[in-house]
């Protein structure tokens, strides 16, 4: 049965209306949803909305002037287990610099007995050797998994960047470039740089992606567009836009 995974940077700092967050994870049918800049009681509050079976905010940093700021991911259609791991800047608590990412694992339902790993991710900023050095230590904890493996989140690079042959090198495919393989960076753009609320630009970068191992076929993939009904409520809620990806675990190939 197919599993569809949504990945957010809400940037819960400048308070997104979380009831109409909820209405587009409801809308698009999530039922595991990895959220990157999201504060505690946002996240507690889009859970009470969705009902969901289960929720891990992790603490990422304090910036003090306001709350403190974390990830989190949902499972809104089955419980999901998630750990929640210093990946930069451990000690520096109050540092937007500091980085964390989490670890979950959840049983589909009628994915039969195999477990599937999730990784949520928020990669540093501006420092691709930093970036590198992170995804290192991501693909290190993953290990050598054998069953459905994703990894997903604001990884603050561009496509064709170094990360994604490090990625790809672990077996990693984009999902987003596997439905749309002809398609440039506008058409799959996720984030507004220099954004404000109500902007009417357009978003003109892509920062955020679902990568997936070969156990999983990717189904389908959106990213809302300019255009298309309801979008201008986007440029209100956050500057970057929700990923939207349905996964099918990958029938055995015949011998």
């Amino acid at each position: 049965m197919p599993l569809t995974l949504v990945t957010w940077n809400l940037k819960g700092s400048n308070r997104p209306d979380i009831a109409a967050v909820a209405a587009h994870l409801r809308a698009v049918g999530a039922d595991v949803v990895a959220l990157q800049e999201v504060q505690r009681r946002q996240a507690h509050e889009l859970a009470r909305l969705l009902g969901a079976h289960s929720l891990t905010w992790g603490f990422k940093h304090w910036p003090v002037a306001v709350r403190p700021e974390g990830m989190a991911i949902l499972g809104l259609a089955i419980p999901v287990e998630v750990d929640t791991q210093a990946l930069s800047f451990r000690w520096r608590l109050w540092s937007s610099r500091r980085r964390i990412f989490q670890v979950a694992r959840f049983l589909p339902s009628g994915s039969g007995r195999e477990r599937w790993m999730l990784v949520n991710l928020h990669l540093s900023t501006r420092e691709a050797e930093r970036r590198a050095h992170e995804v290192a230590t991501v693909l290190r904890t993953m290990g050598a998994t054998e069953g459905p493996a994703i990894v997903s989140g604001d990884l603050n690079d561009r496509p064709g960047a170094p990360l994604f042959a490090q990625l790809g090198a672990a077996g990693l495919r984009d999902a987003w470039a596997e439905v749309h393989p002809d398609a440039d960076e506008t058409e799959s753009a996720t984030n507004w740089p220099g954004w404000t609320p109500g902007t009417t630009k357009d978003p003109s970068r892509r920062l955020d992606y679902v990568l997936v191992n070969d156990a999983l076929d990717v189904v389908a993939v959106d990213i809302p567009r300019p255009g298309e009904p309801g979008f201008d409520g986007f440029r209100t809620l956050s500057d970057h836009l929700p990923l939207t990806v349905t996964l099918a675990p990958r029938a055995p190939r015949p011998a």
